[in-house]
């Protein structure tokens, strides 16, 4: 994501990443891997695929477009234009760590302000992330509040804000740089740290990493529910076995109204985001008002949204953002709870010339998901890795969808399902390769590992303190 490191890494990292596909058949093949998968294409030019496979758990989401940027798009940042051309979100760079050797060195990113200045004139939802170097719980501590002290000197609550500020958690420098040889341990601290610190000062936390650094340091168990995460593979398929909402998939996308800081059309990062419109638990109340709008009141719509008799405020409750609210035809407005409320209530509506419908009408029918009451759980520092012992002969519950492999290890091959036994296939996923569904029980066979054998194949049981088998 930074882009003064990634230009000095991308070649190595290129190079790396050629051998891995080599060794693996693909990028960073977890064991946990998607059931099923469904296309759905970018809507920018030049970001190196035609089309994306999106893991099976998003099918019926609805998918948001956005970017992420830094002050290497300092030029000009056109969202008018941006929005035009299919951009529903940024999230922009509001401070960063250097990466050298030595103490810890923060800084402000300079076009911060313009930047979201320009994105919020340009109707287009808003996050923040910080280029983060911590090594420790005590860094990812002054690395948040570095960043809070920044978007309160600039008055932006977390009432302007419909994404979270972002850990962008990632190495720079290589062997020179000041993370070289973290522990998982220190790493999801620094992390848990970080996250913490901005929930408690009222915004809503993130994490950002590539696939590897998921995997190989961050247990994202250790971090509250709400934590969301974003992550990074430059492929046709995001690959990771966490439970990301949020998918980088390009560097290098062109957009209209995205210049660098040369003045040229450069190349910008570009991201999904995925959006639950099926999931329909208990509402807190009802959200009432006209489903069909104008133009003009779609970029700035206004709803009345109610818990029990108790209206709540926006800005203080709840704030709103529009996707693909900028055209006529089918939109929806995304509403974000805040302060004392959680989740978000997306509400699809028709823009068009002329309103329709009384303003005082019931739509809560038509909300695929509701706020909720803000959880104060916070994140756990990571101390010990977990221990569960298998033993040949047991039986133990699948608890994550998992690969069958014809040996223990990624580099082998995965299992075609129609050569399972008929009780085997009962327990695995439709389509080609056997997938392991979470809830099925199996026998252990033999062990090598963290892997087991069992009918079949072979299956990764745990990998540090991710658990996949008990």
């Amino acid at each position: 994501m930074d882009k003064k490191s990634r230009r000095i890494t991308r070649t190595i990292f290129t190079c790396m990443l050629m051998v891995c596909m080599f060794w693996s058949g693909s990028y960073f093949d977890d064991p946990v891997y998607a059931a099923s998968e469904f296309k759905y294409s970018s809507p920018f030019s030049n970001t190196g695929k035609s089309t994306y496979y999106h893991n099976g758990r998003f099918t019926g989401n609805l998918i948001v477009n956005g970017v992420d940027i830094s002050d290497w798009q300092s030029r000009n940042c056109d969202f008018t234009k941006a929005k035009a051309s299919g951009v529903d979100f940024a999230i922009m760079r509001v401070t960063w760590t250097s990466y050298g050797k030595g103490n810890l060195t923060l800084h402000a990113d300079e076009k911060f302000a313009s930047q979201y200045k320009a994105a919020k004139a340009g109707n287009v939802m808003k996050g923040v992330y910080v280029f983060s170097q911590a090594k420790n719980a005590s860094e990812g501590i002054k690395e948040a509040n570095y960043a809070i002290a920044r978007l309160k000197a600039l008055r932006i609550g977390p009432e302007d804000l419909q994404l979270p500020v972002y850990m962008d958690y990632e190495f720079a420098g290589g062997v020179l740089g000041r993370m070289h040889g973290i522990s998982r341990v220190n790493a999801t601290n620094a992390a848990v740290a970080f996250c913490n610190t901005i929930k408690a000062a009222g915004y809503t936390p993130g994490i950002y990493a590539n696939t590897t650094f998921f995997r190989s340091y961050i247990a994202t168990s250790q971090l509250a529910p709400d934590v969301d995460l974003w992550c990074a593979q430059y492929y046709s398929r995001n690959e990771s076995s966490v439970k990301y909402s949020k998918w980088q998939y390009s560097s290098s996308a062109r957009i209209n109204g995205m210049l660098s800081y040369t003045g040229l059309q450069g190349n910008i990062d570009v991201n999904f985001w995925y959006l639950n419109k099926k999931v329909n638990p208990k509402a807190i109340g009802v959200i009432k008002g006209r489903r069909t709008l104008s133009l003009a009141d779609a970029r700035s719509p206004k709803f009345k949204i109610y818990n029990g008799n108790t209206r709540l405020r926006a800005g203080v409750d709840y704030t709103i953002g529009g996707i693909r609210n900028n055209r006529k035809g089918k939109a929806y407005i995304y509403v974000k709870g805040i302060g004392k409320y959680a989740g978000y209530a997306l509400i699809p509506i028709r823009v068009g010339d002329k309103t329709k419908g009384s303003a005082n009408k019931d739509i809560s029918d038509v909300c695929a998901n509701y706020l909720k009451k803000a959880s104060k759980k916070k994140s756990k520092y990571l101390t010990t890795t977990p221990s569960v012992t298998y033993k040949v002969g047991n039986t133990y519950t699948i608890q994550e969808g998992l690969n069958i492999r014809k040996g223990p290890g990624t580099n082998y091959a995965r299992v075609i399902r129609s050569n399972l036994s008929s009780s085997m296939q009962s327990k695995t996923y439709s389509g080609t390769y056997a997938v392991l569904k979470p809830g099925v029980k199996v026998k252990c066979l033999k062990l090598s590992g963290s892997w087991m054998k069992i009918d079949g194949g072979w299956i990764c049981c745990k990998y540090d303190d991710e658990i996949y088998v008990r």
